[in-house]
């Protein structure tokens, strides 16, 4: 029984062995291994450049991150210089409304004052008139 065993496992190990001989021996094509050690060793130089490239994006990363901040701080700079216009603007319209108030009040009290004195003139000279008007009626 146990040559009959034995028997067996020789053969299904010569049944193997010629399956697996025959699988690394099947006739392919030239390119196929080629491709395969050309593909191999690209894959390799690949990982292998892999650090270098993570490197390159750490790099890139950063100086992204630092323009990120400077265009931060520009737009932090610009927004105060903004508010700053703002206020200014603010204060500049509230003057500009006084001036034009005053100037106004100056306008007015001027119309009033020729209209005063053009007013005195013409009662003056109406007296004048008046009296003349008189005498010359007295007078007939």
């Amino acid at each position: 029984m146990q040559i009959q065993r034995w028997c067996q496992r020789a053969l299904l190990l010569a049944v193997a062995a010629a399956a697996g001989w025959s699988s690394l021996y099947t006739p392919a094509a030239p390119h196929a291994q080629a491709g395969f050690f050309s593909d191999m060793y690209q894959g390799i130089k690949d990982i292998s450049e892999l650090p270098s490239e993570v490197n390159e994006l750490k790099e890139s990363y950063q100086q992204t991150q630092d323009k990120l901040e400077e265009a931060n701080a520009t737009l932090e700079a610009y927004r105060q210089q903004n508010e700053a216009l703002l206020e200014q603007n603010r204060e500049l319209t509230e003057s500009v409304a006084a001036l034009t108030t005053a100037q106004q009040n100056r306008e007015n009290q001027s119309r009033k004052l020729r209209i005063m004195i053009i007013t005195g003139v013409l009662l003056i000279a109406g007296y004048f008139v008046v009296l003349r008007l008189i005498r010359v009626l007295l007078r007939r």
